[in-house]
């Protein structure tokens, strides 16, 4: 029997220290795994409500909460378009209504209002095939591809939309999150639906990039309302998303720190007990390397077996988040998962235990084996 086939052989031995360690290492990979997961779908999400719409500035009230580009909470005065649009540099004025129930990790169930001409923007701003046509009446919306999925949703379809029932006219097909999960219906449709009689959540403006100062002219003409710019409202939610990345690189932190022990308990437990074993090889003249075998193999057969098992288990764990806090379908989650949860994440996250279990295994062996010397 070879030394390494000695050290997989001593594992088996010991099957319930053995399966606690497996499990303990697998544990912290979910962890791991999960929480990059889910942090990236959030980052994900924020990043992609900027390329919903092309605007140089939106107008939003000051009381808003501004999500990326997904203006929350506080609304403005529709008469506010008109006086935005006067604003000299101004050469066009969008109102738009945006809803979002934000009661999930990731925003879902995104409700947004615009007039029935401006329906074709959205398609400017990201890469998208219409199925069917855009709105031509009050009574027809499109929908996002991953809301029609999960609601059995076609052309010609019909939902239910506060009081009023509408009927789908086109389906988006899109790899932006937020359109994929979004209903979009003619402003008035939205804002009597939805209980927001003249209200909007914010103004899209255009400039003829010629004229200074308009966001302090459009401010100054619009009382109660701030302008802010791509790079502005980038910059209102870097701060949100860097505390999302020092989480995500804490909560790895921990769990590497909490594998690594496991590794090093169940390392130095083994060659305690086979000291005796140890003892017999290097009296027989067995090398350090040859020790180092059967160590070896014992230590990265554990390791191996938990970070591949809290790999597999991660992708369980993701889906179940998504489906439980965000609202997204176990299938879609799993269809998706390559994307949320990138493979060279789990090699790699698989890779530092094992890393540490032989780092581990090494300095422990060597220290064993000098002791007998």
């Amino acid at each position: 029997m070879s030394l390494a086939s000695l050290g997989l052989r001593n594992s088996f031995r010991k099957p319930l220290r053995t399966s606690l360690s497996v499990a303990g290492i697998a544990l912290c990979i979910v962890l791991v795994l999960t929480v990059t997961a889910v942090s990236a779908r959030y980052t994900t999400v924020v990043d992609q409500s900027y390329t919903i719409y092309n605007a140089d500035f939106i107008v939003v009230s000051k009381g808003a909460l501004l999500l990326g580009g997904l203006p929350l909470g506080a609304v403005i005065s529709q008469g506010a378009v008109s006086e935005v649009a006067s604003v000299k540099g101004v050469t066009s004025a969008t109102p738009i209504l945006i809803v979002v129930d934000v009661k999930g990790l990731v925003p879902s169930n995104i409700t947004i209002g615009v007039p029935i001409q401006n329906f074709s923007m959205f398609a400017s701003a990201t890469p998208l095939t219409l199925e069917g046509s855009y709105p031509e009446s009050a009574d027809q919306v499109v929908v996002g591809n991953y809301l029609a999925s999960t609601g059995g949703l076609g052309v010609g379809s019909t939902i239910r939309e506060g009081g009023a029932v509408l009927t789908v006219s086109g389906v988006m097909h899109t790899s932006n999150v937020v359109l994929s999960n979004s209903v979009i219906m003619p402003l008035q449709t939205a804002q009597a639906s939805l209980g927001y009689s003249d209200l909007v959540s914010a103004v899209l403006v255009d400039t003829d990039n010629a004229t200074a100062g308009v966001p302090a002219s459009i401010e100054s003409a619009v009382p109660g309302v701030g302008v802010l710019s791509y790079g502005a409202s980038q910059a209102i939610t870097a701060p949100l998303l860097s505390s999302v990345g020092t989480f995500d690189i804490a909560m790895a932190a921990v769990a590497s720190v909490l594998a690594g022990l496991f590794v090093t308990v169940i390392t130095m437990v083994n060659i305690l007990e086979e000291r005796e074993e140890l003892a017999t090889m290097v009296a027989m003249g067995a090398s350090v390397w040859s020790v180092l075998k059967v160590t070896l193999a014992e230590t990265a057969l554990v390791t191996l077996a938990g970070g591949v098992a809290g790999a597999v288990l991660s992708g369980g764990a993701t889906a179940f988040v998504f489906e439980r806090y965000a609202g997204l379908s176990l299938s879609v989650s799993l269809g998706t998962l390559a994307a949320i949860l990138p493979p060279t994440d789990a090699v790699l996250a698989v890779a530092g235990v094992l890393a540490v279990g032989v780092a581990v295994g090494v300095a422990a062996t060597v220290g064993a084996v000098r002791s007998l010397g």
